[in-house]
């Protein structure tokens, strides 16, 4: 299955297995957020103690990874057997194929369709021929007059795609583009900011941080780093949501954030099609209660849980990674596709809508971005107003994944678990 999911995205059931915990499967905290800190060791200081102090810090990690694990797998199948209707194991095949593929009810309830955005929508496009160009700058020069969220004295949380690594792949959010959005939050008046991921394929996330270099962009900027899938997590009612999941558990970075920014790689994806800013919250969810790769929310269904997400975490801004992007089997192993340009907006759904326009498609045959015209905000044209290039003059044809255009490659991996 996937993340972005996945964070943000995989396709991978074997990740829950009690065997394939070693120790690069899992970052070196137990259950506390896991922050990046120069000073957070004392090379001078080891002795006898320290050696039988790590050793029993080692002893409690590797207890703590088997317990989740084993949780997350209990969690798994009993919401497989009930979550999603119960009734006979064919019923049960048949209800979870049809939550993967993209068959998602247009009915929406008055309470549903409260939530929506009033009014208009603005999404800035902003041109960046590449990583090396001072993003910041430029962003920053086109938002003038742009209506950009004040964050004096809040505490801010960054959510990137880090998701997995390919070599030379566009997988994960550019390290370059999260140092733009780390100044941009600054310029904006953030008095402390939390660069935060859950990786939802590979669990060794001190490892995906290295090779991302999105570690060291947040070491070279003084930023805390938090895994969110070791985060102290909190219950959260999800009533009115479009999956069968009374509550969520959640990182507490993120319900106890002032603001949360997505700071997705716009990909093709081949569940739902496009990934962007609101798929980008599939990596808000705990990996050590919901499994990897998110596994409990691909069985309520991707688009569901992508709405019921997006209405719980409440991100008060997008800023998307659309320089080099991916097209093709995506989000993982698709390839390159340069495009040139950040996106942004404070209205996710209009941001979403924006960027599959550039890619020449359109938002109502995405079926989660269709729902979020109902119920978070803008997607058709008439009421997005677009600063920089008119869409239509930049949009580029990108391949889709296979699963994209035949729906029954979705019901076939359902219905094999894969």
């Amino acid at each position: 299955m996937s993340n972005d999911s996945a964070s943000d995205d995989a396709v991978s059931d074997d990740s829950v297995s009690d065997d394939s915990i070693d120790d690069s499967s899992a970052n070196d905290s137990p259950i506390h957020d896991k922050s990046i800190d120069d000073s957070s060791a004392n090379e001078n200081s080891i002795d006898d103690s320290s050696v039988k102090a790590d050793a029993a810090h080692e002893l409690k990690r590797r207890d703590f990874l088997k317990v989740a694990v084993t949780a997350a797998v209990v969690a798994s199948s009993a919401e497989a057997l009930s979550g999603c209707g119960g009734g006979s194991g064919q019923e049960s095949k048949k209800n979870s194929a049809d939550k993967l593929t993209r068959e998602v009810s247009d009915n929406v309830s008055e309470n549903q369709a409260k939530r929506r955005k009033q009014g208009r929508s603005a999404v800035a496009i902003v041109p960046v021929e590449n990583y090396e160009s001072d993003i910041f700058a430029i962003v920053k020069e086109h938002l003038k007059g742009f209506a950009v969220p004040d964050l004096k004295g809040q505490t801010v949380v960054l959510k990137p795609n880090m998701v997995e690594f390919r070599e030379g792949k566009p997988v994960t959010t550019n390290p370059a583009m999260l140092r733009a959005a780390i100044l941009l939050a600054q310029d904006w008046g953030a008095k402390k900011i939390i660069v935060a991921e859950g990786p939802g394929h590979m669990r060794d996330t001190e490892y995906l941080l290295e090779v991302t270099g999105l570690g060291p962009m947040c070491k070279k900027m003084g930023v805390p780093f938090v895994d969110l899938n070791l985060d102290e997590i909190e219950e959260v009612e999800n009533k009115d949501g479009f999956t069968n999941l009374k509550s969520f558990f959640l990182p507490r970075t993120i319900v106890h954030a002032d603001a949360v920014i997505s700071v997705p790689k716009l990909k093709t994806h081949h569940w739902v099609g496009v990934t962007c800013s609101m798929k980008n919250f599939f990596g808000t969810v705990p990996g050590r209660k919901y499994g990897w790769p998110k596994n409990l929310l691909h069985i309520q269904g991707i688009p569901h849980s992508i709405i019921d997400l997006q209405n719980l975490v409440k991100p008060r801004f997008a800023i998307v990674d659309a320089i080099t992007c991916m097209e093709g089997d995506g989000p993982i192993n698709g390839v390159a596709k340069h495009m040139g340009f950040v996106v942004l907006g404070g209205d996710l759904a209009a941001v979403d809508a924006t960027c599959v326009r550039m890619l020449k498609l359109n938002p109502h045959d995405f079926p989660y971005i269709r729902l979020a015209g109902k119920v978070v905000g803008n997607i058709d044209e008439a009421q997005i107003d677009v600063s920089g290039p008119a869409v239509a003059a930049i949009a580029q044809t990108f391949e889709m994944p296979k699963t994209f255009t035949d729906k029954s490659l979705l019901s076939q991996a359902a219905q094999q678990g894969s």
